[in-house]
């Protein structure tokens, strides 16, 4: 119930501190197909585009905020799109899930502190989504603050202490689902342990080299310092993507599937925040070098 105590504080009104951005047909047509889910009462309730529920079952505290906040819920829906288009790379790595027309996205919040939420997404088929839920794919998260859209040093101090806070997850979670532990504890899970370490105390310096607000003003010998700093987290964070993928393929082939869904989920946070990494390069290279292909 928190969740809604926590968005029922915006008493139906709209969202209106983020930008309006004109989107593209992929864009356009994962907001017509969004469907919230939201973790109450120990559950989690899926909801249609149109806030219907699909799955879990409706109280009268959640049926009286659906029919009072409806404006609300529709203003959200933009703010999170916005912030996938800005701030991540989810839907570019992942637009093969997305692309055709059964394809839906599922958004689910998950309340961290205040007003901040964790949004995690997956992918289904339209046609299965009562019929075989558990089979939705993960795309990758985002993290929001419904405060204030703008995000300090590009939003780049969430993704990778997620990473670390990921890392401790995965660590625990092998010694609980995995059947021959110790085989992999030293030659993979320490290893995974320390790139992780390494990759979030490099993004640490690194990071407060960024400018902290917008780029569009910053100078042009601090653009070329951040595609630097950029290239090098990048650099770390493919090693750590690769060994992590080579972990994952022993797993599966030691049929270690009570385990290895939760390093897919690592692993595929891991191609996305690469993605985004690649996508600010070029975004602020771009700039630098004062060319424009359109």
């Amino acid at each position: 119930m928190e969740t809604l105590n926590v968005l029922g504080k915006f008493n139906g009104k709209r969202l209106d501190n983020f930008p309006a951005l004109q989107h593209n047909n992929l864009f356009k047509r994962i907001r017509e197909n969004f469907h919230f889910e939201l973790f109450l009462k120990g559950g989690h309730m899926l909801f249609s585009p149109f806030y219907l529920t699909l799955r879990g079952e409706a109280f009268p505290e959640l049926t009286g905020f659906i029919a009072q906040n409806e404006e609300f819920l529709d203003s959200l829906k933009d703010f999170i799109i916005n912030t996938l288009f800005v701030y991540s790379a989810v839907v570019e790595e992942n637009a093969n899930y997305l692309v055709n027309e059964q394809d839906v996205l599922i958004g689910r919040l998950r309340y961290h502190d205040h007003s901040r939420f964790e949004v995690k997404f997956y992918s289904h088929y339209q046609d299965e989504l009562q019929s075989a839920y558990n089979d939705k794919i993960y795309l990758g998260r985002i993290f929001i603050d419904l405060k204030k859209f703008e995000k300090e040093h590009l939003g780049l101090h969430e993704y990778f202490n997620s990473i670390l806070e990921q890392n401790a997850k995965i660590q625990e979670r092998a010694i609980h689902k995995l059947r021959y532990y110790d085989d992999y504890k030293k030659p993979y899970l320490d290893e995974i342990d320390y790139l992780a370490r390494e990759v979030h105390g490099e993004a640490v310096e690194r990071i407060k080299l960024l400018p902290k607000g917008d780029l569009r003003s910053a100078p042009t010998v601090t653009l070329i310092e951040s595609i630097d700093n950029l290239l090098h987290l990048q650099n770390l964070m493919v090693e750590l993507r690769d060994f992590t993928l080579e972990f994952e393929s022993k797993l599966r082939l030691g049929e270690e599937t009570n385990y290895v869904k939760y390093l897919f989920k690592f692993s595929k946070d891991l191609i996305n925040d690469i993605k985004y990494l690649s996508k600010l390069y070029y975004l602020i290279s771009n700039k630098v070098s004062k060319y424009s292909i359109v």
